[in-house]
């Protein structure tokens, strides 16, 4: 009789489930990637997208437990939920970047140059944070 201690701990984890998550992520953002590349977005589709993708992949550290790949299923889909994630969110940088200084402008006076889209390296070196 199998008790709870001889269990496979990964068997803890909903991976599929975890999975289907991913890849619904995937599929939802891979889409803008072509607009991306022919340079098709308007700012302030570019501010929503940096928004949105960075609010929906924040969900998957919560869920997904990081075990090590060698003991997650073939083809886990981790690495290229990341890879759509930051060629979304730094893919529409400029664009953003570029709806938000006259918006300002609406409101402050003067050019604002100094107001600059952050990448996801970036923010993970800390930068234009201070």
């Amino acid at each position: 009789m199998d008790t709870e201690a001889d269990r496979n701990p990964v068997q803890a984890w909903d991976l599929s489930g975890i999975a289907e998550h991913y890849q619904a992520f995937i599929s939802r953002w891979s889409g803008l990637l072509p607009h991306i590349s022919a340079d098709d977005v308007s700012g302030a589709d570019a501010v929503r997208a940096r928004t949105e993708v960075m609010h929906a992949y924040r969900h998957f550290p919560i869920l997904d437990p990081l075990l090590p790949i060698g003991l997650l299923p073939p083809g886990w889909p981790r690495s290229r939920a990341w890879e759509v994630c930051v060629a979304v969110y730094d893919g529409h940088l400029q664009p953003a970047q570029d709806h938000v200084r006259p918006v300002v402008t609406r409101f402050a006076e003067g050019p604002h140059l100094d107001i600059r889209a952050h990448t996801i390296a970036g923010m993970s070196a800390g930068i234009g944070h201070g």
